[in-house]
């Protein structure tokens, strides 16, 4: 894992000095030459890396230097331990004069009470917090953009404690000889999904459950400083790309770099480009690039044009935070082409006929499919929170799963069935049409085809209506989908029809309630005034009995249960492919409820 990380930053050039990181600066102290202060500058809009001490900073003695907070560069509150620090500070300086004068002018500045106080007014009023990160320049020029300093800060930070000292033992990451870093620096970033303000480690050892054989924290793992600092670069870039899913930062690699358009991860996940908004209609267009452009690279590479290709390999590891450490939740690698061909067959085993039978169900984000996982509850808390809370445990075996084209956790279909039994019920007097969800019909037919290619035998499910399936709760999902339009063709909407009346009952044990629906739709069909739609529905009840073997069951299984409610949403899309779609529902995977846009 380290050792992909480090060769990720090699490859990319993320690599950055040891010694150093990134920092987002709020405001410049502009200085002349002489030392005069001339006012506030505005920030880099990007990051700079400036030299940072490390945990070290944390203590009551020690901050970094540069760039640090206005409070300790200025020591705006006059609190004993902002003195202490900000006289650090300006040692820090005056030690480094010598290799970089202008840090000499700073120094002189910071010496002079009235410049120090002319300083501390600016930033008030340009309403800068002491809290804030704030760096110097001189006639223009941002100090800890200059190189002169560097082999000086190398020698200080042994000095002050914040480098490794000597080389005597072996690198887990490089193999060569090195001196443990006493605490890995933190990487920020993580903080929607739990992590800490102020970063968090990858590599912590501050427990006595974390130690052996008497060794003391890093020494338990020795890394070199230089390739921890080259893992990190590799995290914050990752990290910062990296979509959300359950609670946890999906970050990903490759082996080998490849082109945007064949990143097949970047676009299964949902990943967006800096500044590009969300855009659900686009996602199935771009997973259809990003599987066409990896097909034709695999047939390149076989066809011997670029076999190096052929042997490229993907890393998958979800992060998230607690406590100022990261938790890697999961871990996941396998070659480009195995990706390829079982991201694919996700797809393919997900697709089924769109509820009004105009096409087939476009594919959707992965955590779009995820939010039928949850439980039925009111928009107390918010989606990524209850993500979070209840798909921890589940989501990476669904990922799993997918990546390596297995049958999918039991679980899946139990959680999708709740769904849609949910949105079957209605509720108060809403007379809007009560179906099963497309998207958690999409996890069914997957987690069916998957079980049913696991056994060996041969995939029943379709995409569309199969009126030979040999399983008689599939026969029963469509019977009872003919009841609910017979009912509505001969009375109308209704508040509490058939579907929200016995829809539960009949997916659980056909046998208590489809003798009843009989008897109901027999009147219902008397009801029926035109003679040529009364017999419409009169033959597809005849269809359906003849595919039924009797008796009835009392209960049904798990997968039964699945295999009902996709009879039941095949059945209507039948009905419905050569009518008139009501044009304020296409039947496309559009129904995100409120909840969940919100989110």
């Amino acid at each position: 894992m380290l050792t992909e990380l480090y060769e990720y930053a090699q490859k990319q050039g993320l690599t950055a000095r040891a010694g150093f990181k990134p920092k987002k600066i709020k405001a410049y102290l502009s200085l002349s030459a002489d030392g005069k202060f001339l006012g506030i500058d505005p920030p880099l809009e990007e990051t700079t890396m400036a030299p940072d001490i490390g945990t070290a900073a944390l203590g009551t003695t020690k901050c970094n230097l540069l760039v640090e907070k206005a409070n300790l560069t200025l020591q705006i509150d006059g609190k004993p331990n902002t003195k202490v620090k900000h006289e650090f500070f300006k040692q820090g300086l005056r030690s480094g004069a010598g290799a970089e004068p202008l840090f000499g002018v700073c120094l002189r500045a910071l010496e002079d009470p009235e410049t120090l106080e002319a300083m501390r007014a600016a930033l008030a009023e340009r309403k800068i917090k002491p809290g804030d990160p704030v760096g110097f320049e001189v006639d223009g020029q941002k100090l800890e953009k200059s190189t002169k300093y560097y082999g000086w800060w190398e020698t200080y930070r042994r000095q002050i404690g914040g480098a490794a000292q000597d080389a005597g033992q072996r690198c887990l990451i490089t193999g060569g000889m090195t001196a443990p870093m006493r605490t890995v620096p933190k990487v920020s970033g993580l903080m929607a999904v739990g992590g800490h303000t102020a970063g968090d480690a990858f590599l912590c050892f501050d427990k006595d459950a974390f130690a052996s054989y008497g060794l003391d924290h890093s020494e338990n793992a020795v890394v070199s400083e230089a390739a921890m600092t080259s893992v990190n670069a590799a995290l914050r870039s990752l990290i910062e790309s990296a979509p959300i899913l359950a609670g946890a930062k999906m970050l990903h690699w490759y082996k080998e770099p490849v082109e945007e358009k064949e990143d097949i991860l970047a676009s299964f996940f949902g990943r967006r480009a800096a500044g590009e908004k969300d855009n659900e209609e686009g996602y199935a267009r771009k997973m259809d690039t990003a599987l066409a452009a990896a097909n034709q690279l695999i047939t390149s590479a076989r066809e011997g044009r670029m076999p190096q290709k052929l042997q490229n390999r993907y890393y998958i590891m979800p992060l998230s935070g607690a406590s100022g450490r990261m938790m890697v939740r999961g871990w996941d690698e396998g070659s480009y082409e195995t990706l390829y061909e079982n991201i694919k067959a996700w797809f393919d085993d997900l697709r089924i006929v769109t509820y009004y039978g105009k096409g087939l169900c476009e594919a959707v984000k992965l955590s779009r499919l995820e939010y039928r996982l949850l439980k039925p509850a009111k928009a107390e808390k918010s989606i990524s929170k209850r993500m979070a809370d209840e798909l921890a445990g589940l989501q990476p075996r669904l990922l799993y799963s997918i990546l390596h084209n297995r049958p999918l956790p039991d679980e899946v279909g139990e959680r999708a069935l709740r769904y849609i039994r949910s949105a079957m019920l209605g509720s108060g007097d809403q007379k809007q049409e009560r179906r099963p969800d497309l998207l958690a019909c999409e996890l069914l037919k997957a987690w069916i085809v998957r079980l049913q290619r696991e056994k060996g035998g041969k995939i029943n499910m379709k995409e569309t209506v199969n009126f030979d399936y040999p399983s008689t709760a599939y026969q029963c999902g469509r019977l009872m989908a003919v009841y609910a339009e017979i009912q509505k063709a001969a009375l109308g909407d209704l508040n509490a029809g058939v579907v929200e009346r016995y829809y539960t009952g009949a997916s659980t044990a056909p046998a208590m309630v489809l003798g009843r629906l009989s008897s109901l739709s027999h009147y219902h069909l008397g009801k029926i005034e035109n003679k040529g739609t009364r017999i419409y529905y009169q033959n597809m009840l005849d269809e359906i009995s003849c595919n039924l073997t009797l008796p009835l069951p009392t209960s049904l299984t798990l997968q039964q249960q699945g295999e009902f409610a996709l009879g039941y949403n095949q059945q209507h899309a039948e009905m419905y492919k050569s009518k008139k779609v009501p044009q304020e529902d296409t039947g496309e995977n559009s129904d995100t409820d409120e909840s969940e846009r919100k989110s």
